[in-house]
């Protein structure tokens, strides 16, 4: 596998994509999160620890920060001008939230900074099934911000996206969903594995489900085609929902990094989920990146041993990565 370095230098370049989690915390209590709702001002990262690992990403040629992880972004005070700091050295970012807590002043702010994509936390086409598993009312504040977003921008900026975590009570719901989508000229989908903890039984996907996913995946990406809707369906068809082959070369330890709201690096989001192979507390990003337990990782990378998670590498992730990896190989 060696020779897929010979026609790049990936230990001197910095990650494309870094994932922050600017708080563990959310307003809501979802049925599917194993978070519960918290006091929002502990225990969460510092404005001015973040100011500097966005500044040290854009130093390191960082593309695109990705504002995530279990909390709600705008439960903090200051997130827009975290946001607006890194459109300021002009990286791409995304964001995800559950919307309920975005107000109108929000809205023109982000529309205003130039903001790139929004990523809006749904789990059902109907207020029944999606507050079910996200509480009441949550439904009906979600369709009303996206529509607010588009209500107040001509621009093609942000960019709307809806994420969907797949779950054994909003399976049969996908097909209508993609068709919310459509009615709400949202254009693309995240579908979403759902990890499996011992206090979201109610959702696993197990035994006769299994017979029902094919077809609904199927039928959704078909429908998702014709109404001209992104999504991530054909890697989710591919791999599955479960425990899959890894890459054929895993990209992460060059490709990404996750910091989380503890200050702590890890080296994807399966493996961040999972709290397995933690990089250590963060004091600067360069120190991380470039560091001997990154590099142990990199190492054991290139002699293809995968970790027992990397069998629940998102799909779309092991499709990205075994796309890169027959570039390599073919010299492009």
């Amino acid at each position: 596998m060696g020779d897929i370095f010979n026609t790049i230098n990936y230990e001197k370049a910095g990650p494309k994509l870094l994932m922050l989690s600017p708080t563990d915390y959310c307003n809501l209590s979802c049925k599917t999160c194993w978070r519960q709702k918290k006091n929002a001002t502990s225990n969460q990262p510092s404005f001015n620890f973040l100011k500097k690992i966005i500044k040290e990403a854009k130093e390191m040629n960082v593309e695109t920060i990705d504002l995530t992880g279990g909390g709600e972004p705008f439960i903090r005070k200051d997130i827009l001008r975290l946001m607006e700091l890194i459109k300021k050295f002009k990286m791409k970012g995304t964001i995800t939230t559950n919307s309920t807590l975005i107000k109108k002043d929000d809205i023109d702010g982000i529309i205003e900074m130039g903001w790139d994509e929004i990523n809006f936390s749904l789990d059902g086409s109907t207020a029944e099934i999606n507050d079910y598993i996200r509480g009441k009312k949550v439904f009906e504040k979600v369709l009303t911000t996206i529509k607010a977003f588009q209500e107040n921008s001509n621009n093609p900026k942000p960019v709307s996206r809806l994420s969907f975590t797949i779950t054994r009570t909003n399976l049969k719901d996908m097909p209508n969903y993609i068709k919310l989508a459509k009615k709400l000229n949202v254009r693309n989908i995240n579908f979403s594995t759902l990890f499996e903890w011992s206090s979201n039984k109610e959702f696993w996907l197990k035994g006769s489900d299994k017979k029902e996913i094919d077809p609904t995946l199927k039928k959704s990406l078909s429908l998702a085609k014709r109404l001209n809707v992104k999504t991530n369906l054909e890697s989710i068809a591919t791999f599955g929902l479960w425990e899959h082959e890894p890459p054929k070369f895993c990209f992460a330890p060059w490709y990404m990094l996750f910091i989380n709201a503890s200050k702590e690096a890890m080296v994807c989001c399966t493996l961040a989920s999972l709290y397995q192979n933690r990089l250590g507390k963060v004091k600067n990003l360069e120190d991380i990146w470039y560091g001997k337990k990154m590099e142990a990782i990199r190492k054991r990378m290139k002699s293809r041993i995968f970790f027992k998670e990397c069998k629940k590498c998102l799909p779309e992730f092991t499709q990205l990565f075994n796309q890169m990896y027959g570039e390599k190989r073919n010299g492009t």
